[in-house]
């Protein structure tokens, strides 16, 4: 299906080379579900060694599609493979690899009771400089935090991590160390996805059930990352499974959903699709006495196909959201994704080294309006492809990818708000990569690489990226990391911060002649593992160029007219972690402080200083987030608690009537109202804190139905934390009071 395009893409731009020495892929997956299993330790021993006490001749980790290969074997030569993973049993098999060979090994692991034993391989999977601004997420972490429903939720895990925010219980965006959501990357198995965060914050379309790993890359990520200022945040499903059909289906007064899967062909071809709906705006008067006008919904979709050379999975995503983020101004904001591609892996025994390959097409609409009048609309439209794969050089292995992306931008505003201007643009942009790691001695590790994205409408850009690891002792349990880099982004997204009642946001290309934004990252950490206890610290910088800002005036609205502003965000986190066979607890604190500033010609002279400087409304300078989960006498106990100080809200400075004489008769029409702001940010919310806790219990009702059943509350000890105080009405919104819940979910195996 697939494999042509890879051939194509893949294969063209080099030559097959033959290679002195032998090289091993293994592709591992559970012997259960057929699903790949990443993070699986891959080692291979000398026939004389002894593998449970000396350290592997040479190792590697499964990513995503449970694939890694070992290269520069000696062939004809007795290698022993082992491969392990938490939970599983151990694999071992010994090998032989003819001269040149390229041999592709598939690996079943069984799935077994209890702990078992590990051979600790200390770097970790996917690059092995440092796990420095970097954030590996499970489905395990996932499913400690509290949710409304058995399964938990990935947007309800990411707001327990230092330096990610909301704008409160609704709104669907996330800021990421001091970048706005416009700055962030979000992908899913490489396709692109604009705002997959629901209206409801404590939900996304990333549910627990449908995961496979996670990365967040909270700055400093690599070259193969571009087009984000500030974050990444790089999401793989899983495929449906390859053995078995299951199914379930799951209610809580939150949100109801089904979930199918099952083989096409047992072992090589897979589907599954699972549906959610929102259902708060039913329940939330009898639950919370008042009404919640949000309504929500996503549907997911994979089909997934595993020769003996080539991963396919293909997806398809469509979310849908509308509601009333401040319920007494009246004013609807609704927005929907729609995404559909592939991503493919192959790994024939032609090729010297695999090659990935991405297609897709993304969607990304948002509308503001009321009931009869749309006031606002701006919607993107992308279709995408792109190649990564690895090639030799001078004794050194390099990656390197390139892609191009068609985009549409759309933007249609009322006279009512802005100035009168549409947008309508078509801008294609190429971007391509190339890094390469190096092992400078046994404890010094670098990456280095870079990155650049060319369009039409700007020059290309020079995005220079390095990663370093210093391994401080023998066995790599402690760990410094350094990671630094230049990062430029083609497009903006322009919104009134100042209305927290809105999250409509305009999407538009950088205007020709403009200058391209872009940002510096500097981190460093320190991470130290020993036993049941994991410690990390990290120090970080961000300095920002160029980042577009509505041009402030006096009056709240949209304007396409942006002006240029420098960001300086830096700051640090504290995160420890206990992980026991039952019990789990982590505590983790972080401060930063964000400054916008830009010249008072570009940003309003009414502001009165040659210089400006603000700190935006997602500056939150202390998090505090503790997390405990516990398992005893069949039943799952988790809590979830958070303390943050208030973020930035510009006050009000007047009030007057708009007049004008050209149209208006000041002796028979008053004019109409209007809100004069003071200074941006000027002002500051208090602090809020809420505790979330769940009790979770399963129950086998027949030899094919599981019965899964969890109480729980938000808000548990009904904290009244401000959302908005409406300046019109003088009305003081809060977040979601004490939410109790009753969530049952029936699987079917």
């Amino acid at each position: 299906m697939c494999f042509p395009i890879l051939i194509t893409l893949g294969v063209l731009p080099f030559t097959v080379s033959a290679q002195n020495n032998s090289v091993l892929r293994t592709i591992v997956n559970s012997e259960e579900d057929g699903i790949p299993l990443p993070g699986a330790n891959v080692l291979i021993f000398e026939d004389n060694q002894d593998t449970e006490k000396e350290e592997p001749y040479s190792y590697c980790i499964t990513d995503k599609d449970g694939f890694c290969e070992i290269r520069d074997l000696t062939s004809s030569k007795e290698w022993v493979l082992k491969v392990t993973y938490i939970g599983f049993s151990i694999y071992e098999e010994i090998i032989v690899l003819e001269q040149d060979e390229r041999k592709v090994l598939r690996i079943s692991l069984r799935p077994v009771t209890g702990e078992i034993g590990e051979v600790t391989v200390e770097s970790q999977r996917y690059i092995s400089t440092g796990e420095v601004g970097i954030r590996r997420i499970s489905q395990n972490d996932i499913s400690r935090i509290p949710a409304v429903g058995v399964d938990g939720d990935l947007a309800t895990y990411l707001q327990t991590i230092p330096g990610v925010i909301t704008n409160g219980d609704r709104g669907g965006d996330v800021y990421i160390r001091g970048g706005a959501p416009d700055q962030n990357r979000i992908l899913i198995d490489n396709l692109l996805i604009v705002k997959p965060f629901h209206i409801s914050n404590l939900f996304s379309a990333f549910p627990e059930q449908v995961i496979q790993s996670v990365d967040l890359y909270a700055g400093g990520f690599g070259a193969e990352h571009s087009g984000a200022t500030s974050a990444v945040l790089d999401v793989s499903f899983r495929p449906g499974n390859m053995k078995e059909f299951s199914g379930s289906a799951a209610a809580s007064p939150y949100m109801n959903s089904i979930f199918i899967e099952g083989p096409l062909e047992k072992d090589r071809q897979s589907f599954f699709f699972m549906g959610r709906k929102s259902e708060i705006d039913r329940f939330a008067p009898e639950l919370i006495g008042e009404e919640v006008n949000i309504e929500f919904s996503d549907f997911i979709g994979r089909y997934s196909i595993q020769t003996d050379n080539i991963s396919c999975n293909i997806t398809g995503i469509q979310t849908y959201d509308s509601g009333e983020i401040v319920p007494s101004l009246r004013v609807n904001g609704s927005w929907k994704n729609t995404v559909i591609g592939g991503n493919c892996l192959g790994y024939d025994e032609l090729n010297d080294f695999p090659v990935e390959v991405t297609f897709g097409y993304t969607s990304f609409e948002n509308r503001e309006g009321s009931d009869s009048e749309t006031f606002r609309s701006s919607s993107v439209n992308k279709l995408y492809l792109s190649t990564d794969r690895q090639e030799e050089a001078f004794g050194t292995k390099v990656d390197f990818g390139f892609g191009i992306t068609f985009n549409n931008y759309k933007t249609e505003l009322s006279e009512k708000f802005s100035s009168f201007e549409s947008l309508d643009r078509k801008v294609p942009i190429v971007n391509a990569y190339g890094s390469s790691e190096f092992d400078i001695n046994e404890q010094l590790i670098a990456q280095v690489g870079f990155a650049t994205q060319i369009s039409l409408i700007s020059p290309a850009t020079f995005e220079p990226r390095a990663r370093f690891s210093y391994k401080i002792d023998d066995l790599g349990h402690r760990e410094v990391s350094l990671a630094v880099g230049r990062y430029s982004q083609t497009v903006s997204g322009i919104s009134d911060e100042r209305d927290i009642g809105t999250v409509f946001t305009v999407l538009k290309p950088i205007e020709e002649g403009d200058p391209t934004p872009s940002s510096l990252h500097g981190i460093v950490g320190y991470n130290e593992r020993r036993n049941l206890i994991e410690f990390n610290v990290e120090g970080y910088i961000k300095k920002e160029k160029n980042v577009p800002v509505s041009k402030w005036n006096p009056r709240s609205g949209i304007e396409l007219e942006t002006a240029f502003a420098k960001g300086l965000i830096y700051g640090f986190d504290i995160n420890t972690q206990y992980k026991g066979r039952k019990l789990f607890m982590a505590i983790s604190y972080g401060w930063s402080k964000i400054t916008y500033s830009a010249d008072t010609d570009d940003l309003g002279a009414w502001l009165g200083n040659e210089v400006f400087s603000y700190s935006p409304f997602h500056d939150q300078r202390h998090k505090l987030n503790t997390i405990i989960s516990y398992e005893f006498f069949g039943f799952d106990f988790s809590s979830s608690w958070e303390l943050g100080s208030g973020r930035p809200f510009s006050e009000i400075l007047g009030y007057d009537f708009n007049l004008s004489p050209l149209f208006q008769d000041p002796e028979v029409d008053p004019g109409s109202s209007r809100i004069l702001y003071e200074k941006p940010f000027a002002g500051r919310l208090p602090y809020y804190h809420r505790l979330d806790v769940s009790l979770g219990r399963s129950f086998k009702i027949g030899p094919l139905l599981l019965l899964e059943s969890e109480i729980g509350a938000i808000n548990t000890y009904d904290r009244n934390n401000i959302l908005n105080f409406d300046i019109l009405t003088f009305e003081r919104v809060d977040q979601t009071p004490l939410l109790p819940y009753l969530s049952i979910k029936l699987q079917m195996n």
